[in-house]
């Protein structure tokens, strides 16, 4: 088991286009991913798990990856908030 943390920088926090984005990087392993913030614990393969825990921008996340590829998940999904999921 990894996990990881980042600040989601998007002015709309992780909305449908970032929350896509992750799930789509969730999914590219067999591993399970999970997000973390405040008191909510989601399903990071799922886009509505991600919209029910209603990021903000400013709020920091945990990613936690457990099985086969779990380090490339990680890598890649703390990349991909660092770097605002390529969105301005």
């Amino acid at each position: 088991m990894v996990q990881g943390t980042a600040k989601v920088m998007n002015l709309k926090g992780l909305h449908i286009k970032p929350a896509g984005e992750m799930s789509r990087i969730a999914l590219s392993q067999p591993c399970k991913v999970y997000l973390k913030v405040r008191e909510y614990e989601v399903n990071a393969k799922s886009v509505l798990g991600i919209l029910s825990a209603q990021v903000k921008c400013g709020e920091e996340v945990t990613i936690v990856c457990d099985g086969e590829g779990e380090e490339i998940v990680l890598k890649e999904i703390l990349e991909a908030v660092n770097n605002k999921f390529g969105i301005q």
